[in-house]
């Protein structure tokens, strides 16, 4: 009884816009990478990988303080889980050690290891007002990336 209210209802149904149904525009379409039943696509990512051979990142970051470590870790974890929510833990992590090695790769050694000198010729109470300082930036900056 419910299918033949079904088809009674789909059959009186008028579409006045068939573009309403499909999906994807007509250019989308034409635009799409076309998928072959007859090509092995695991089998040539593979292929194409197979002499791959992962960057050595020893040392890398040696001159960065454990703290801004382990700052900068939570921050491009934070970016990851909010970019890719959908990802699996392990993509999770291959992405955050990408983001963190390419961080550390782009900055300029120079400029941090004189920054850290500068704050410690700060007083004690400086310190700590650049640290609250420091705080509340990172704090208003992943409340903006959260809320968009």
């Amino acid at each position: 009884m419910l299918l033949y209210i079904i088809m009674e209802v789909v059959e009186n149904e008028k579409i006045d816009n068939v573009e309403q149904l499909q999906p994807f525009t007509q250019e989308e379409l034409m635009n799409a990478e076309k998928y072959d039943p007859n090509i092995d696509y695991r089998k040539e990512l593979l292929k194409k990988y197979e002499n791959y051979e992962l960057p050595d990142y020893t040392g890398l970051d040696d001159f960065v303080e454990e703290q801004d470590k382990v700052a900068l870790i939570r921050y491009c974890n934070l970016i990851i889980k909010k970019n890719f929510p959908e990802y699996p833990s392990v993509m999770e992590e291959l992405l955050v050690k990408k983001m963190y090695y390419d961080t550390i790769t782009n900055m300029s050694k120079e400029d941090y290891l004189e920054e850290k000198r500068q704050q410690n010729n700060l007083s004690t109470i400086d310190k700590e007002l650049q640290k609250i300082k420091d705080e509340d930036n990172l704090e208003y900056a992943l409340k903006d990336f959260e809320k968009k």
